[in-house]
Formats: C-alpha cells, structure tokens, sequence
C-alpha cells in the first residue's frame, strides 16, 4: 500500500501514460489507495501530479541541460522522478532541496535498481548545485520558443495560438493556464439561498465571494476541509461547477414544467443545473453513451434532491424523435470537444491533443449538432457549448449549421444583462482564462422557427 505522495504521484504518471484516460479518471481509479494518505500528503500529492503536467516543457528544458541521457531517452519512471523533484526544488516553496532528492533516489531504486538511482541522484545533484541558473528569462516579445518553454505548451498549439492571437496574447493565455483556478460552486437553490451557503462556508475557508458573472456561483479559496467531506456537500446544497459552464445553462433559460433534453449528458453538472433552474417541476431527458457517466448523473441528482432527471443511455446520432414521446421545448448540446478552454483544470489535455483532433472533433460536432436540432419543438431553443476557444469548434460550427439549418436563426436575447460583456456582437457567449478568470467556453443560442 503506497502512503508515500511522492511514490503516489509516480505511479499515478504511470498508469496515466499506459491509459487512454484523463488524468482525472486515472485519479479516480487509485481513489481507494489516496485515501490511505493523510490530508497534507493528499494536498502535497495534488500539486506535484497538476504542477508537473502544468510545468512539464520547463522540467525537460531544465532536465536537458544536467543529464547526459537525452530527455527523450530517459525511461519514464527516472524522467517523471527528475520532473517531480525538480518541480518541488524549482516551483515550490517550502520543500528542502534533500528531501527532494533523497525520497527520489529512494523511491528510484524501486523502479530501476541502483543504475536508476545513480542518475537520479547525480542529475539532482547537478541541479540544486545550479538553482541560481535554473530561471528562464523571458523577454518582452517572446518568440514561439520561450513561450513554449516557459510556459510549457505543445508545439503545435504554441504555433496555432500565436498565429490567431499574437505572441503577447498568447503568453498571457499560457501564464494564466499554469496558474490553479479558483474553487467555483454553484449553489443549489433547492435547498438554500446563496447568501445563507455563503455564510455557512466562510468559516472553513481563507476567502469566499459571490461569482461576478454566474447569478447562484461562489468563489472560495483555501478550503480546510475538502468539499466532499463538508456538511453542506453531503446536504447536497452545492454542486462544483465553474462559472462559465453555469452561463450556460443561464443562456439555455429552462422554465418550470417544459420538457427539456440534455444530449450529452456526461457527469450532469448542466443537467441537474437546468432542473434547479426548472424548480423540481417538468421533466428533463438526460442521455449519454456511457452509462457510468449516468450512474454518476443519478447519485448527483438524489444527493441535490432532483427528482425530474430521466438518464438514457442512447447514441444520439442514431436517435430519432421516435426515440423519444414527443419534441423538446429546449435542447442543450454540451458537445464533446477538445477541452483546450479547460487547461487550468486539467493540464493533461495539452499533451494528448493534437491539431487533427480539433478537425475530428468540430466534424462530429456538426453531425451532433444537425441530430440535436431535430429534436427541437418550433418555436423551441437549441443551446450549442463547447468548453474551447477554438475557432474551428465555435463559430464555424455554428455557420456552417445555419447554412443547412434555414429553419434555425441565432437568438441574442440571452434574458440577461449579468454577462452581456461576455456575448459577442454576433451573439455568440466566449469566455478566456487569460481575460475573465474563468475556463474557456464558447456557447450560442438558437431558435426553431
């Protein structure tokens, strides 16, 4: 039973490299052995496994420069070693430079003998003799390179951001994706009004505020409890949704006993908003092509005290409306994407992606989107979402839709001056890290004529 976090994050990096999972899913699968780990370990374990993929381009450029073994080359249990102890030497306070090292060594000797061992130590040696040298500067206007090392993106996304934004716009995207986001709640109105929530977590946390931009969101920082084990988690009076993704449920406007579809459900966040949003009254179809992604949909609601939710496990590309009793008054499409608006959250994504999987992507959001439509009652609302900020699965989605669609119009009356600021003169919801301190989502409404 590994109780050591350093040893935990390794074998976490492992299996997440063997895996065609997130990393949250990988994360979620050792579950039962994290829980061995105490709250500090737990704590310490979180910010080596988010810091190293948030920092990974940095580690290597700093690892090349000590080891006379390429980085490339290196066998992964000694690389993903170098990369954690650097990151506690170079990135985080507090953590002695021995301890770094020796817990390494130690636990490299486990995984490749002393051969391992040796070039652990050695490299580690080198570096925290040279922790003066190890700062990369950046100039003023840096160059695809520096941007990419320094603020560790993938090349072919380094390139595509500074040909669509610029470098400095883009340095500022990449800082502020390596930075750890607020905690984001929505309230559950169901159960409690936000201002009595927020007077409840106040005393467990360092910080608590209203969302600026989300009418039932709450911001909190330095949580000493994790939000799993609050009381008010268990009462089920708030649910982890950030703010962006809230709007858009905001933007989709649910009534009080319409019949509603959330095509792609996934873990319902969105849909058990939209049922609070509808006041425990009407109905909402929840479907998804994986059904422990709807197990996970069903514990949610019974905690939150939704009782509205109907899960069906169903492809929505092979769903017709006989599929179903009858037309939807509303149809949110939350369309699988590539995740690159979400980055803070979840740093993994930017190693796995690659520029052919937004074309993939956007191609199937246009046969999700056209089935999604067909679902819509006339006169009903067809909300598109997608969690990136990529032109390919925004806008030219929704163009390339509405020039088949001609029965469908974009709808800028979104029933809300809170997040106009937000909405495009075209219509169309954005959002960016680097501008509004939230994930990165793209959203449009659309009307059924």
């Amino acid at each position: 039973m590994v109780t050591n976090p350093r040893q935990a994050a390794i074998e976490l990096f492992l299996n997440w490299e063997k895996s065609i999972h997130t990393l949250d899913f990988c994360i979620t699968q050792m579950q039962p052995r994290l829980e061995k780990l105490s709250p500090k370990d737990r704590k310490f374990f979180n910010a080596v496994v988010f810091g190293v993929l948030r920092h990974r381009n940095m580690l290597d450029w700093i690892i090349s420069h000590y080891s006379h073994i390429p980085v490339q080359k290196i066998q992964q249990p000694a690389l993903y070693l170098l990369r954690s102890a650097i990151l506690q030497v170079h990135f985080m306070d507090k953590i002695p430079d021995f301890a770094a090292i020796d817990t390494s060594v130690t636990i490299a000797k486990k995984y490749g003998g002393k051969k391992t061992a040796g070039f652990v130590n050695a490299v580690l040696r080198k570096i925290t003799q040279n922790k003066s040298d190890l700062a990369y500067p950046v100039k003023d206007r840096p160059k695809e390179k520096d941007i990419r090392i320094t603020y560790s993106l993938p090349k072919w996304l380094t390139k595509k951001w500074i040909k669509r934004y610029g470098s400095k716009d883009t340095t500022n995207l990449a800082r502020q994706i390596n930075t750890i986001p607020d905690i984001t709640l929505r309230c559950n109105t169901l159960k409690v009004d936000r201002d009595t929530l927020i007077k409840n977590l106040s005393p467990c946390c360092k910080a608590v505020k209203k969302s600026d931009f989300a009418n039932l969101g709450i911001r909190l920082k330095g949580p000493s409890t994790p939000l799993h084990e609050m009381d008010d988690f268990k009462k089920g009076m708030f649910q982890v949704q950030d703010d962006a993704a809230q709007i858009v449920t905001q933007i989709l406007s649910p009534e009080p006993d319409e019949n509603i579809l959330d095509a792609c459900a996934g873990l319902g966040g969105k849909t058990c908003h939209i049922a609070q949003q509808m006041g425990n009254r009407g109905s909402v179809t929840a479907i998804d092509i994986e059904d422990s992604k709807l197990e996970a949909l069903t514990g949610e609601a019974k905690r939150l005290g939704i009782t509205i939710i109907k899960p069906k496990s169903m492809d929505l590309l092979t769903s017709t409306i006989k599929n179903f009793p009858g037309f939807f008054n509303r149809v949110l499409l939350d369309a699988p994407c590539s995740g690159l608006g979400v980055l803070r959250r979840n740093p993994d994504t930017k190693w796995r992606r690659t520029n052919r999987d937004i074309q993939r992507l956007a191609a199937r959001q246009k046969k999700l989107l056209n089935a999604a439509a067909n679902l819509v009652a006339p006169g009903g609302v067809l909300v598109f979402a997608v969690c990136s900020c990529e032109k390919e699965e925004n806008e030219d989605v929704i163009f390339s839709f509405l020039k088949k669609r001609k029965d469908f119009s974009i709808d800028k009356d979104y029933r809300s001056d809170r997040f106009k600021s937000l909405v495009t003169p075209e219509g169309f919801f954005k959002t960016y890290p680097a501008i509004n301190n939230m994930d990165g989502f793209f959203a449009a409404r659309l009307k059924r004529k």
